[in-house]
């Protein structure tokens, strides 16, 4: 027969072994939860550069003129913060993949995302070379090089952002 000392604790540890878990789903939350807002805010960031940064180089582009000293300072901050809030966003997506769904086999809208924020990372690190070789010299940077970038990122994150609402609904 089973004394009741043993049973008493077998339900303490059970009841241990409970709260661990309740624990563990708490903090898992409170993970995705501030996962979340910082992948949010660097949606922001990253949207509120690419609306600056193509603004301030349209002005100046139908204008037909380089921008001084200040302006191409400015641009290459931008473009650091651009950088910086795409590289937040795939850290934080990459955990909160793992963390909700447990990798990215999620389904192929989401797969069409990653492709294309994995190009969208790319030119972002291409362009930044350029901008900061350009100031290293002190030359503008190659207008044709600046609209094509910003051309096709533009459509890369439109891609991004259709694949996330269909692949999030």
């Amino acid at each position: 027969m089973i004394k009741l000392e043993y049973i008493s604790d077998i339900l303490f540890f059970l009841n241990q072994t409970l709260d661990l878990f309740l624990q563990f789903d708490i903090m898992r939350i409170m993970s995705v939860i501030l996962l979340k807002f910082f992948h949010y805010l660097a949606i922001i960031f990253s949207g509120g550069v690419l609306v600056g940064g193509g603004l301030i180089q349209s002005v100046y582009s139908k204008a037909n003129q380089v921008p001084d000293l200040h302006i191409s300072k400015i641009l290459k901050i931008l473009g650091y913060i651009g950088l910086l809030s795409l590289i937040i966003l795939w850290i934080t997506g990459i955990l909160l993949s793992n963390l909700i769904y447990g990798g990215f086999a999620i389904n192929s809208a989401f797969t069409f995302k990653i492709i294309a924020a994995a190009f969208l990372l790319i030119l972002s690190f291409i362009i930044n070379i350029h901008i900061f070789n350009s100031s290293k010299n002190n030359k503008p940077p190659n207008k044709v090089i600046m609209k094509l970038v910003s051309m096709s990122s533009r459509a890369l994150i439109l891609i991004v952002l259709i694949c996330a609402a269909i692949a999030f609904k």
